[in-house]
């Protein structure tokens, strides 16, 4: 991609420069979903974007903002996700099936939209600080869920559990597809659809008796888009 460059002033117009923090930001998360940070240079980012060496410098500094930048708008995704699943969910249900379907249907959404697991699995086994900047989900995202959590537990749920625990159970389910995809292929055979669907099922099954819920509530979808929700899948200019 060729920004457009203002020739008497050698800078580029504000929309191209936004074009050109798009591009790259685009060709950084394939990259690094697919190599992972460390095995990524600024050089590659560049190439894959179509733009200077320099542009990347002048527009984000160093390689480390533009992960920054990529969490940020993950951030705003997850947040919306969240926002959107409690908005979807049924008020009239009981506290434990109300957390029960926001649950299931978020990992419906981050397993049919793999993005932001694939960037997750890309920051393990970097640098510590990358992957703690992805999921520090704080502010009104945590709040959301948090709110929920605490409703079920004053119901006798989870008791035991905390926000802490909630997220690394749901990080685990989300990210293995993407960290282990052999080894899910291996298991569930079929195509890659059905073994998410499979690992999906997985997932409502094993977090169903923590939260109380009947063998005879748990969905049978006969795929993943049926659990979808409006707004649950990372938008396309995003990322």
């Amino acid at each position: 991609m060729t920004a457009t460059v203002d020739k008497r002033s050698g800078r580029q117009s504000a929309a191209a420069a936004e074009q050109t923090k798009h591009a790259i930001l685009c060709a950084a998360a394939d990259l690094f979903s697919e190599k992972g940070f460390d095995k990524v240079s600024v050089r590659e980012i560049s190439e894959a974007a179509g733009v200077s060496h320099g542009l990347i410098r002048h527009h984000f500094g160093s390689k480390e903002q533009i992960w920054h930048r990529i969490c940020d708008q993950i951030h705003l995704y997850m947040q919306g996700l969240m926002e959107t699943l409690v908005a979807e969910a049924d008020p009239a249900l009981p506290s434990n099936e109300r957390l029960y379907e926001i649950l299931i249907r978020m990992m419906a959404s981050l397993l049919v939209d793999p993005r932001p697991s694939r960037l997750a699995a890309s920051a393990m086994g970097s640098k510590e600080e990358l992957f703690d900047y992805l999921y520090d989900l704080t502010g009104r995202t945590e709040k959301v869920l948090l709110a929920e959590l605490e409703r079920v537990q004053g119901d006798g749920f989870l008791t035991e559990s905390n926000m802490a625990e909630i997220k690394w159970f749901c990080c685990m389910f989300s990210d293995a597809p993407a960290t282990l995809r052999p080894l899910l292929r291996q298991t569930y055979g079929g195509d890659h659809d059905h073994a998410l669907l499979m690992h999906w099922r997985l997932f409502a099954r094993l977090i169903a008796p923590l939260l109380g819920i009947e063998e005879h509530k748990i969905p049978e979808p006969k795929s993943l888009s049926e659990l979808m929700v409006p707004g649950t899948c990372v938008p396309e200019h995003i990322l």
